[in-house]
């Protein structure tokens, strides 16, 4: 059998047809060539542009692979980042970025990437009973008493409060608390989950953080079932999301997620202390946020807290 090496020509005819989406075989029995020669075509062209992307590039994957951190640090603020220090040398969109992780042309692999993908979980049908509110004094009140300019986020001190299981069967846990304005974060170590334990736990960190308060949202989780307590001597309002509404939560729910990444699911909690869990908040807390203008909650705290006393 003859063999003769591809010519140009035939090269731009297999680059068309695999662009127009054919397969190796398809693009084979259309040239009448064997489909192991455009297999082999294909993988040279492949890993001719791999390189290519690292000499190119080399400077800009460089400071990728150094800076980013699946944790803290996303891909788009290491291509700001490097934009804004390196503007004279080549880089790419984030966009481009992700589409070599997906095609598994750079050494960071989807599986490093912040956000894992998940099923789609199927909506709940079903009818939602609503719990016996807690009315005494209109401290504990349900979320559609919340008044709307909460839903603004436009002042600091409106909280939403969660709690974050570590392994099954054990009793530690770890209190998160977020600010909706300025999605400061706060993090405490509980070691049990009694109720009373819980809302004093909370209160007394409140207090010793001196944490601006206005408003409390929270689940209906058992141990959040006293903390109407420390709302009515903080003097604010506990309002109550509805069952299986997290999404009334949206922020701690997201911020949870943040957690996940330093303190995966299945994770026992027992030996984690509270300066650890500080050394995460700060890390967190010291993301630079995209809806932001890439400011850090610590900064959005600031200018708030700053806003609010001219404004008294």
């Amino acid at each position: 059998m003859n063999y003769k090496q591809l010519d140009d020509k035939m090269k731009v005819k297999i680059d068309f047809l695999l662009e127009q989406g054919h397969s190796m075989r398809s693009c084979a029995r259309l040239l009448n060539i064997s489909h192991s020669t455009v297999s082999r075509y294909k993988n040279n062209v492949y890993k001719k542009r791999v390189i290519d992307i690292q000499k190119k590039y080399s400077d800009f994957l460089e400071y990728l692979y150094k800076a980013y951190d699946w944790r803290c640090k996303s891909i788009e603020l290491c291509v700001r980042d490097f934009k804004t220090y390196h503007p004279g040398k080549p880089h790419v969109s984030v966009q481009q970025v992700y589409n070599w992780i997906n095609e598994d042309k750079i050494k960071i692999k989807v599986k490093d990437t912040c956000y894992k993908r998940s099923r789609k979980k199927g909506k709940n049908n079903g009818m939602m009973t609503h719990l016996k509110w807690n009315l005494d004094n209109k401290t504990v009140l349900p979320i559609r008493l919340r008044p709307k300019y909460v839903e603004k986020r436009e002042e600091i001190g409106h909280l939403e409060i969660d709690s974050i299981i570590g392994k099954k069967n054990e009793f530690d846990s770890i209190i998160s608390i977020v600010d909706r304005c300025s999605r400061k974060m706060w993090l405490i170590k509980a070691e049990y989950k009694n109720e009373y334990y819980i809302n004093n736990l909370i209160y007394k960190y409140i207090k010793e953080n001196e944490i601006t308060v206005k408003s409390i949202t929270t689940d209906n989780g058992l141990e959040f079932k006293a903390l109407g307590i420390a709302a009515k001597t903080l003097g604010v309002k506990l309002y109550k999301c509805d069952p299986y509404c997290s999404f009334q939560r949206g922020t701690n729910e997201r911020y949870n997620a943040l957690v996940r990444r330093f303190l995966p699911k299945g994770k026992s909690f027992v030996n984690v202390a509270q300066q650890y869990l500080d050394d995460i908040v700060f890390k967190i807390n010291s993301m630079p946020r995209k809806m932001f203008d890439f400011k850090t909650p610590f900064e959005i705290d600031y200018i708030q807290s700053i806003s609010g006393a001219v404004e008294n």
